[in-house]
C-alpha cells in the first residue's frame, strides 16, 4: 500500500485506481479458476495487493473535491460503498453459490470491476495540483507523516477502535450460533442487515455532524470520534451481555433482543469513519495526502483486522477453563476496552490537530 500510495501521491491518482480495481477484480474472478491451495492463496494475495492500491488515492482525490469544510461528510459517503459492497456480497454471493457454485461466485462478482476499471480510467477527472516535489528516502516520508502533529495518536486510536470492531465481527456469527441457538444462515442475515443499515447510518450522521460541528471548534473533527467510541461501548456491551432468553419470533425466525443494541451500537460506532479520514488529510502536505492514508490504513489493517479476531479467539480459551460456553461471550466484552483506549487517544490528538491546522493558516 505504501509504494503504491508514493507512486500515486507524483503520478495519476485515478490510473492507479484503474489499475488497482482490474487488479484486484481479475484476481477475485481468477479465484473461481483456482484448482489447488495454492493457487487460491497467491490469488487471494493479488486480490489484497490490487485493494491495497484503492482507497488512499481515492481518500487524496476526495480531499482536492472538496473544502476542509466538507469533507467529513464527503468521507463519510464514499465509506458508505463498503457497506452497501458488503451487504450485497454477503447475500447475493450466499445466492449465486448455492444456485451455481462458489466459484461462480467470484467470477460474477469479479469481472464488473476489470469493466469498472477501464470505466473509470475513461471518465474521472483527476484534479490539478502542483507539480510534485521529489521523493526522499520511502522510509524519510514515513517519519515525516508519522511525525505530523496527532497523526500517531490518530492512527493508534483507529486501529484500537478497529481491534474491537473486527474481533465483535468475526466473532459475532459464532456467537449468535452458539449462544442464541441461531443457524448460520439467520445469524449472517440479521449481522448483514444490521451491520449495514448501522454502518451506512452512522457514518453518514458522523460526516454531516462533524462538518457543522468543526467550524465552531477544530477540535471536533476529532472530539466525535471520541465520543462515538466511548457511547457505542455500551450498547455492544450490551449486545454480548444480553440475556439469551429474550427474543422475538418474527415468521419462524428467532430474534434476539440482543440485536437491538448491535444496530445502534453500530450507528454510533461509525462516527469516526468520515471525521477521521478527514482529519488524517487535513493533517498531511498536498503530495503526502495518499502516503498519509496508506500509513493509517496499514496500521489499522494490520492491528485492527490483523489482530483483533485472534485476541478475542485468545482470550475466549483463555477464559474457558472458568466460563465454559459463555467464555466468547466475556472474550467479546472485554475486547471492547480497546474501543474506550482509541476513545481516550482520539481526545488528546484534538488539541494537537487544532494546533497544527491554525499554525498553517
Amino acid at each position: 500500500g505504501i509504494p503504491v500510495a508514493r507512486l500515486a501521491d507524483s503520478w495519476s491518482r485515478r490510473n492507479v485506481i484503474a489499475i488497482a480495481i482490474t487488479v484486484w477484480s481479475g484476481m477475485t474472478a481468477l479465484c473461481g479458476a483456482a484448482t489447488s491451495f495454492w493457487q487460491l492463496a497467491l490469488f487471494r494475495i493479488g486480490v489484497g495487493v490490487g485493494e491495497a492500491g484503492g482507497t488512499p488515492p481515492s481518500h487524496s482525490m476526495i480531499a482536492d473535491y472538496f473544502p476542509p469544510q466538507q469533507r467529513s461528510t464527503a468521507f463519510s459517503l464514499h465509506a458508505t460503498g463498503t457497506h452497501f459492497g458488503v451487504l450485497i456480497g454477503m447475500l447475493g454471493g450466499a445466492a449465486i453459490a448455492e444456485a451455481y457454485g462458489w466459484r461462480m461466485a467470484f467470477v460474477i462478482f469479479g469481472i464488473p470491476g476489470v469493466l469498472l476499471g477501464v470505466v473509470i480510467a475513461l471518465t474521472v477527472r483527476e484534479p490539478l495540483r502542483a507539480a510534485a516535489p521529489a521523493h526522499g528516502p520511502m522510509w524519510s516520508d514515513i517519519k515525516r507523516v508519522w511525525q505530523l502533529p496527532g497523526f500517531f495518536l490518530v492512527a493508534c486510536a483507529g486501529a484500537l477502535t478497529g481491534l474491537a470492531g473486527y474481533g465483535l465481527g468475526a466473532w459475532s456469527p459464532s456467537f449468535l450460533i452458539r449462544t442464541h441457538g441461531l443457524s448460520l444462515m439467520e445469524a449472517g442475515l440479521m449481522l448483514g442487515i444490521a451491520g449495514a443499515i448501522g454502518g451506512i447510518l452512522g457514518a453518514v450522521i458522523g460526516g454531516i455532524l462533524c462538518d457543522r460541528l468543526s467550524q465552531r471548534d477544530l477540535r471536533w473533527q476529532l472530539w466525535l470520534p471520541s465520543l462515538g467510541a466511548f457511547a457505542s461501548a455500551p450498547f455492544m456491551l450490551a449486545f454480548v451481555l444480553w440475556p439469551e432468553a429474550q427474543a422475538w419470533s418474527v415468521g419462524g425466525i428467532t430474534i434476539p433482543v440482543a440485536m437491538v443494541f448491535m444496530l445502534f451500537g453500530g450507528i454510533i460506532a461509525a462516527f469516526w469513519i468520515g471525521p477521521t479520514y478527514a482529519a488524517i488529510q487535513n493533517l498531511a502536505p498536498e503530495h503526502q495526502r495518499t502516503q498519509a492514508s496508506a500509513l493509517f490504513l496499514f496500521m489499522f489493517n494490520l492491528i485492527g483486522l490483523g489482530l483483533g479476531p485472534l485476541v478475542i479467539g485468545i482470550l475466549s480459551d483463555v477464559f474457558a477453563p472458568n466460563f465454559g460456553t459463555d467464555s466468547l461471550r466475556y472474550a467479546m466484552a472485554a475486547g471492547l476496552t480497546a474501543v474506550l483506549l482509541g476513545g481516550v487517544l482520539f481526545w488528546r490528538a484534538a488539541p494537537l490537530y487544532r494546533q497544527h491546522l491554525e499554525s498553517r493558516q
